[in-house]
């Protein structure tokens, strides 16, 4: 999917997950994607990070696989959701299963960037 190479050749530089976010949506926008940040979703507790039509966008620099697997399952249930894409510094975030609820999990994983 284009949206995980733009993504995966952003090379951003950032200190806290928020500014990656920032930066992600910023790189999006310019490669002509319109990213919506912090979008509550249909199940009333969750907001995804970023929302581009309907393709959700977590961003995780820190916390156990097994936590961000349930936060994405949770995004996956929701009918505004087709595809996810977990964006993160940590490579054992890759255990995250491919598909959640019958739709496709992507983990792009960037080294460096951090300040």
């Amino acid at each position: 999917m284009e949206i995980e190479k733009i993504i995966a050749a952003s090379n951003p530089t950032f200190v806290t997950e928020d500014d990656l976010q920032r930066e992600l949506a910023d790189v999006l926008s310019i490669a002509g994607w319109m990213a919506h940040r912090e979008v509550r979703l249909s199940d009333g507790v969750s907001r995804i990070d970023l929302l581009l039509a309907r393709v959700g966008i977590e961003v995780k620099i820190d916390g156990a696989w097994r936590a961000v697997t349930r936060q994405l399952l949770r995004y996956a249930r929701c009918d505004e959701i087709d595809h996810l894409i977990l964006v993160t510094t940590r490579p054992s975030h890759q255990l995250v299963p491919s598909t959640l609820n019958g739709k496709p999990v992507t983990v792009v994983v960037l080294t460096g960037g951090s300040l």
